[in-house]
């Protein structure tokens, strides 16, 4: 009886899920003429890049509907993990190049940084919290390993910029305590405490207000698509658990690597990294 009623919910929430048309798809790109027109009255100077990063956002979304269709079907592990490897190096390029430091010398660090908690996680995700039997399946690894590198990319920025920001400003109080016998690494620690606080603080303060202040992208993606809504409840609180412990590992990483390529034979801030390449 039981089995029979969460039948006629699951199909009462497919039934009304909506769908977008293209007409629907086109009113909506509308709003981008007023928006266009506010960023103009008010000479805020970026409806250009505003233009070039929606035709890009409709260009790469337009592609991954269509490539990923093709994936799901095929649900090849090796071309679901050739996916994630793709993913995550084009992260690692985009993370380093916001950071406005040099590509050749910190690409294979932030590379690996990402690589490796999310390939941990996401394994864990399937085996432990899923419990799937095939834990390469593709519709839902590449989801979920997507929704912890666009986090995680965004907090090792933070994390990046912030730690030589800082390595920067108390450059004095790091080569006194240099000089008074501490280690590059126990010199250089309190830079990384700070940074990994400031990245993390955003983190923290969404899922400190989740469900008060906002209903995030996994929890509504899910009931617009007709699932029950304390089935997309049970997918957001894991989601964002799994989110923070990625973004953590992986700046903690970053970060470690960090000083051991930022510092020069003599334990000098290499300020030339700094520059962008």
């Amino acid at each position: 009886m039981a089995n029979r009623t969460n039948e006629n919910d699951n199909q009462l929430y497919r039934m009304n899920a909506a769908d977008i048309s293209i007409s629907g798809l086109l009113l909506g790109l509308l709003l981008i003429a007023p928006t266009l027109l506010i960023i103009w009255r008010l000479k805020l100077g970026f409806n250009q890049k505003l233009l070039v990063a929606v035709g890009r956002m409709l260009i790469q979304l337009g592609f991954v509907g269509v490539y990923l269709k093709y994936i799901f079907l095929l649900d090849n592990a090796f071309v679901n993990l050739a996916y994630i490897l793709l993913m995550v190096l084009f992260a690692a390029l985009s993370g380093i190049r916001n950071s406005s430091l040099r590509l050749k010398k910190l690409l294979f660090p932030t590379f690996t940084a990402m690589l490796l908690p999310t390939l941990f996680t996401i394994f864990y995700f399937n085996l432990a919290i899923v419990q799937i039997d095939h834990i390469f399946q593709a519709n839902i690894l590449i989801p979920i390993a997507g929704l912890m590198l666009g986090n995680t990319l965004k907090t090792n920025i933070v994390a990046l910029k912030s730690f030589f920001n800082i390595a920067q400003k108390e450059e004095k109080t790091y080569l006194f305590l240099l000089a008074n016998g501490a280690t590059k690494n126990e010199a250089a620690r309190p830079f990384l405490k700070e940074a990994i606080r400031t990245a993390m603080a955003p983190n923290l303060a969404t899922m400190a207000t989740v469900g008060l202040v906002s209903l995030p992208g996994v929890m509504t993606g899910q009931i617009l698509g007709g699932s029950d809504p304390m089935l997309a409840v049970k997918y957001q609180i894991m989601v964002m658990i799994i989110i923070f412990f990625n973004s953590l590992l992986s700046n903690i990483l970053q970060l470690l690597f960090a000083i051991r390529n930022g510092f020069d034979n003599r334990d000098q801030l290499n300020k030339e990294l700094l520059s962008k390449a």
